[in-house]
């Protein structure tokens, strides 16, 4: 019995000491989960965004979990955007586990297209393949960007080609079956239609937030720049919380611990920025900790989600709004807050005023560019009146300046920002609407004026 009651004391010491290491660390962490939610109640609603779900997580234990806004719970799913790229990775790196890829082969060995043979699984994971920001599947030129870092859908899009190739299954099927149901991820979908309770998302017009649908990816789209391997995983903050939970642990139920870090570390530097790119994670030493993290954005929704290594904690923030100029800024803010408050810097905080501030000086914007075209319009009298004064050179060089040129630099906005019109209008409809606008009514006014003028020259 005396030898029983030692062999239990010894036992109760090895639980109490992890226990007790536990307890102190909870006590360190519970001030800051308090100013976390503090600063959530008073900071999201100056974010505009309609709702908000966030989850914060350790190895072992959710530490935090709350929805805001419009979101019923941080079960409630959203579109996670290019957040999907890491579960891609995850999936990659599983069956490079399993011998079935290697990340240093060409792609062609597994798709059969005319892909250039030195772009390998490796290049596609960390975007170093040369492709476009905007390229299309149909598309697999190689550009000059080769071995550097350019950010592409296309890359995941070929990684998710890859994965059914390999498996002889879809995508979705994959993945339910291998990442999905071993995390417990029962609230992540990969088709629009299986989905159940998503978040309502929207679009932001002129600084309104519009529910809207939009168009879900199709498999197998040769013209689409976009699809579920990239970016059209339906999951939920607690889903992604899981998932995050399983690399705290060394990729405990999908990965190895090796394959976790090549994941996470295996990377290259972004050109022009303080990050490395690995597999699906971004790395930045920017902040008082080392912080690995991904953004999400598609038409009506924005994410984050992050990992701090070093305090061994996890975080997930989904939106349910695209606004591209305002909203996706202050909310970013938001979740970089709370990720200070964890690692005991003083966050800076959303200003209250900032979103009508911003969507009025943008709206500004929007109304100038308008009362260029529609101004003239108003003045075609004022104009024709003018036609018989001494100076039609300098009233052809005006109507030239605005009802061709302008027209033409309002067109081009897009363009000179390097994004083709459906993705502008995906993303930033407002834009399209007053550059086409305001080019159609300087147009008609132009050709308002040709009129006159070659009437009067007929008389």
């Amino acid at each position: 019995m005396k030898k029983l009651f030692s062999i239990l004391i010894a036992v109760a010491c090895c639980l109490c000491l992890p226990a007790g290491a536990f307890a102190a660390e909870m006590a360190e962490l519970s001030p800051k989960l308090a100013d976390v939610d503090a600063y959530l109640e008073q900071n999201f609603p100056s974010t505009h965004m309609p709702g908000m779900s966030i989850v914060i997580v350790d190895a072992d234990s959710v530490l935090y979990n709350k929805a805001f806004g419009d979101c019923e719970s941080v079960e409630t799913p959203f579109i996670i955007g290019s957040t999907s790229k890491s579960f891609t990775a995850a999936a990659i790196m599983q069956l490079s586990e399993q011998g079935k890829v290697d990340l240093d082969v060409p792609v062609s060995r597994y798709l059969q297209t005319d892909l250039d043979s030195k772009v390998t699984i490796r290049h596609l994971l960390n975007h170093t393949s040369g492709f476009g920001q905007y390229q299309v599947r149909k598309d697999l030129t190689v550009n000059e960007s080769y071995g550097e870092h350019s950010y592409s859908n296309l890359n995941y899009t070929l990684l998710g080609e890859v994965i059914e190739v390999v498996t002889g299954l879809s995508y979705g099927d994959y993945m339910s079956a291998n990442v999905f149901a071993p995390l417990s991820m029962t609230n992540t979908y990969t088709s629009l239609n299986e989905a159940e309770g998503m978040a309502a998302g929207h679009r932001n017009l002129f600084g309104f937030p519009i529910k809207k649908e939009f168009p879900y990816p199709v498999s197998g789209d040769l013209n689409s720049r976009v699809s579920v391997p990239t970016g059209y995983i339906i999951s939920s903050a607690s889903d992604v919380g899981r998932y995050l939970q399983a690399l705290l642990r060394g990729g405990e139920g999908i990965l190895s611990p090796q394959s976790v870090n090549t994941l996470l570390y295996d990377s290259v530097p972004i050109p022009g920025a303080n990050e490395h790119y690995a597999m699906g994670w971004q790395e930045t030493s920017d902040y008082e900790e080392r912080l690995l993290y991904h953004s999400g954005l598609v038409e009506n929704y924005f994410s984050i989600m992050a990992l701090l290594p070093d305090s061994g904690l996890g975080i997930v923030t989904l939106y349910n709004m695209n606004d591209y100029f305002v909203a996706n800024s202050l909310s970013t803010t938001l979740t970089i807050d709370v990720l200070n408050i964890l690692m005991g810097v003083e966050p800076a905080g959303v200003g209250s005023s900032d979103y009508v501030v911003y969507h009025l000086l943008i709206n500004l914007l929007f109304c100038l560019a308008l009362l260029l075209a529609i101004v003239p319009l108003l003045r075609l009298r004022r104009w024709e009146s003018k036609l018989a004064g001494r100076r039609p050179l300098r009233l052809f060089a005006e109507s030239i300046a605005l009802h061709l040129l302008y027209p033409l630099l309002l067109l081009s906005i897009p363009l000179l920002l390097h994004t083709p019109y459906a993705a502008a209008w995906a993303y930033a409809a407002d834009v399209i609407i007053v550059a086409v606008s305001g080019a159609v009514l300087a147009l008609i006014c132009g050709a308002a004026k040709l009129a006159i003028w070659v009437g009067k020259r007929g008389k």
